[in-house]
């Protein structure tokens, strides 16, 4: 019996590890960012994106934003996510924010394509691409106003991801229980 459950563990442990290697998972980079922008009014807009962060370590290449809400209500879905800069006609560029607040390029939509300002969402321009100032810009869903953007006032913090050690430890240590807990009802039944 023993080296059954040694088998067992050894060839789980062996799977899980495999498994995480052939996804090309890296636990060590986070990909999912938590967000918040406090307005000139004190209003909060928050939520959660998707995205890779690039060389610098400041810049963050947005892929999709998630559970988007405003002062706590959660807003409309925004499956739209373009670099404004692009999406006014400038070079093709990625949706872009920053760690620092100091890099944003970003425009996020409820409607695709032209349809984007008759639609809900919300945009940062950090770079000036819209009248030469950084400003927020929020449809009524997301604080309806247009107002100078502050850098200082934009937190992006990375969530955390697991390490393949911690899972493949638990992992490991759910095996070894679960043998102990077969280990006693077989003493018990003898």
């Amino acid at each position: 019996m023993k080296t059954l459950l040694t088998k067992v563990a050894v060839a789980t442990t062996a799977g899980a590890a495999l498994s995480l290697g052939v996804m090309g998972i890296n636990p060590a980079q986070a990909a999912s960012f938590n967000f918040s922008y406090t307005l000139q009014s004190g209003s909060i807009l928050s939520g959660i994106l998707e995205g890779d962060v690039q060389s610098d370590g400041d810049t963050v290449f947005v892929s999709s934003i998630s559970n988007p809400s405003f002062n706590g209500v959660a807003g409309p879905d925004l499956p739209f996510v373009y670099s404004l800069v692009e999406f006014l006609g400038g070079p093709s560029g990625s949706p872009t924010v920053s760690f620092s607040g100091l890099n944003m390029n970003f425009l996020a939509c409820s409607n695709s394509g032209s349809g984007c300002f008759n639609g809900e969402g919300f945009l940062f321009d950090g770079i000036g691409a819209i009248n030469g100032s950084s400003v927020y810009n929020g449809s009524p869903a997301y604080g309806a106003v247009f107002e100078a953007y502050n850098p200082d006032k934009w937190q992006l913090t990375a969530q955390a991801v697991p390490e393949p050690t911690t899972m493949l430890g638990t992992l490991a240590f759910s095996v070894l229980g679960g043998s102990a807990l077969l280990k006693r009802k077989r003493k018990k039944v003898s």
